[in-house]
């Protein structure tokens, strides 16, 4: 160390000047660095026992729920277990030979059916059976209505139907031509007719639509729907109102013969997957709505919904692909560019939860679809036992076994393996250090091949590291992690595996636990000596550190007597300061009767990181 001759050197607004702390009677200088501690963890945890909520959760604010996962299932309150096994299902011995359009449950011989672009299935328990193909044309839709199977073949060939599944014939209705055929009210409200549209406007009922000999009735005249700027996309009814609707609208086909737009915003929003798909669940109706799903509770009251909705956060975006429900659940398959999920998805109402109250949707990532292509999605329930969510899967159609608790459910069938990515850690302060060093886990259903294993993403990682290896142990248990986990912010994975489809662990319980290091506070606490040398006038210094309490810019500190120096680098030989409001403050000082009082000018600089 240097001789000195001054104790700290000050820069303000490009003015220097060195100063000397005043000693007390001990000659210990009244100086002191003072390291002011903020609030934070000391001892590090991250904890969750409810996954319930679901996923689309970025940062942990909401204590059940989740960033995303897949094939997982955490629609049981306080438990995740792997999601169901995919059944897929061609014909005997091979493929549908294309991706199925529709299915629909032909109540006349309790069969099950299934539409390519060009071919009719049933399905005989074990396989797909081809029953007619019609070449060249495209299936569009595939309905029963009063026993009868309609297959419709759009605006330029005439729709075909069947009472046997077997047998099919061609109308000759002279406007035999449908997109689709839905049964509805007529227009008085009086019986149950067949509606079907034409692209792009065309709307007309019959209350027959077979050929004349088997007793079909002429279809009426057209009602024009809009313009034909845009085409009808689907019809379909809300609270016995018909609706029908269009790439640029939403219209209510009224009894009288009247049009009524109700959503004319979406003359802006234009999309060939408004209203493509259309369910029932509840007291509403739900359907495709551009990229996501929308809802309508009333007759004219909407809302945008969809597992997808407001989860932009986790980068999720998607397109509807497919909508099915049941009696407690909405089935929301979308395809997400690389992969298509099928999303299981119910509205509660909650209390008393972070940031949420009232009603939510919460939706878990249940199916994963992968790659394969999916354009249609629908529950059937073959017996009072057996019910099923059927989708595309590619050249196959797929299924799944629906059951209102799959661990208590010889029928449930689970995949083989899964995960849950739980959302971000910053710990207290988004910038502080965090050292994770293990994880508590309690576990049910563990064993030799029903396992969980521990990952983790921290920081800017796109991928996931293991941090607890595979483990089949069952209980409550505490692994350590390999090596300490540091970071700013991280996120867990529970990784969960079976070796057979009837039986899944499941997970109910975890923590992490770390240590969190705050940054904290340095401030230099001084009481400088003034008098009547040239260089220790008191007006002159007061001047100065008063200057530092109004100036803009940041002030140099450096401790002369450890060999700093302001004109050196910042960080190493400088640190950079600001004035603690109120300071300077004028004092006197004291001493023994054999020392005079000394005037005393009393400061607290502030350490500020800056480079």
């Amino acid at each position: 160390m240097g001789i000195h001759t001054n104790d700290h050197e000050i820069v303000i607004d490009s003015v220097t000047k060195r100063l000397d702390i005043i000693r007390d009677d001990k000659d210990s200088p009244l100086y002191q660095i003072i390291e002011e501690i903020p609030q934070y963890q000391s001892h590090l945890r991250f904890t969750q026992e409810d996954w319930i909520g679901g996923h689309g959760q970025y940062d942990m604010s909401v204590f059940d729920k989740y960033f995303e996962g897949q094939s997982i299932d955490t629609t049981q309150e306080g438990r995740v277990i792997l999601g169901p096994l995919i059944n897929s299902v061609g014909v005997s011995g091979g493929d549908l030979g294309a991706n199925p359009v529709c299915f629909c449950w032909f109540d006349a011989i309790a069969k099950w059916m299934c539409a390519t672009a060009t071919k009719v299935f049933w399905y005989d328990g074990t396989n797909f059976v081809e029953k007619v193909e019609i070449a060249g044309e495209t299936i569009t839709d595939l309905v029963d209505i009063n026993d009868i199977l309609y297959v419709c073949l759009g605006t330029s060939t005439k729709y075909y139907y069947s009472t046997n599944g077997t047998s099919y014939t061609q109308t000759d209705l002279d406007d035999g031509y449908a997109e689709k055929i839905f049964p509805a009210p007529n227009p008085a409200a009086v019986a149950t007719v067949l509606w079907k549209y034409k692209t792009p406007n065309d709307l007309r009922n019959s209350s027959d639509g077979r050929t004349v000999a088997d007793g079909g009735v002429q279809w009426s005249s057209a009602a024009v729907i809009g313009d034909t700027s845009s085409n009808i996309i689907n019809i379909f009814l809300v609270n016995d109102s018909l609706m029908i609707g269009k790439e640029s609208n939403l219209y209510h086909y009224d009894s009288d013969g009247g049009l009524h737009p109700l959503m004319s915003d979406l003359r802006h929003n234009r999309s060939s997957t408004n209203f493509k798909y259309v369910v029932d669940w509840q007291t509403g109706v739900y359907f495709s709505l551009g990229t996501g799903v929308g809802e309508i509770t009333s007759y004219n009251a909407f809302e945008p919904m969809g597992a997808l909705q407001n989860t932009t956060d986790i980068n999720k975006v998607g397109v509807c692909v497919g909508l099915a429900s049941d009696k407690d659940w909405v089935y929301d398959v979308e395809d997400e560019g690389t992969n298509t999920i099928v999303y299981k998805g119910r509205e509660v109402r909650i209390g008393g939860q972070a940031r949420e109250s009232g009603l939510r949707w919460e939706w878990c990532p249940w199916v994963f679809v992968g790659t394969n292509a999916c354009a249609t999605a629908r529950v059937c329930q073959h017996s009072s036992t057996d019910r099923r969510l059927w989708f595309g899967y590619g050249d196959y159609a797929a299924y799944v076994i629906l059951t209102d608790n799959p661990t208590a459910d010889s029928a449930a069938r689970f995949c083989a393996s899964g995960f849950l990515r739980m959302s971000y850690d910053y710990g207290t302060d988004a910038n502080w250090d965090n050292l994770w060093q293990s994880a508590v886990l309690d576990v049910k259903g563990g064993a030799s091949g029903e396992t969980v294993q521990i990952k983790y993403r921290k920081d800017a990682e796109t991928s996931a590291t293991e941090c607890i290896a595979v483990a089949a142990t069952n209980g409550v248990y505490e692994t350590n992690f390999t090596s300490e986990l540091s970071c700013k912010k991280i996120q867990f994975e529970l990784h969960l595996a079976s070796d057979t489809n009837t039986a899944t662990p499941e997970v109910t319980y975890f923590q992490a636990k770390g240590i969190e290091k705050p940054t904290t506070v340095r401030t230099h606490e001084a009481i400088y000596s003034l008098g009547d040398t040239p260089s220790k006038r008191v007006k002159e210094i007061r001047t100065f550190l008063r200057g530092g309490r109004t100036s803009t810019s940041l002030i140099k500190f450096a401790d002369l007597r450890y060999g700093d120096d302001t004109a050196g680098t910042a960080g190493t030989d400088y640190v950079y300061v600001v004035m603690q409001p109120g300071y300077p403050q004028e004092i006197e000082i004291k001493h023994e009767k054999d020392r005079q009082p000394e005037l005393g000018l009393k400061v607290r600089w502030q350490e500020v990181s800056y480079s």
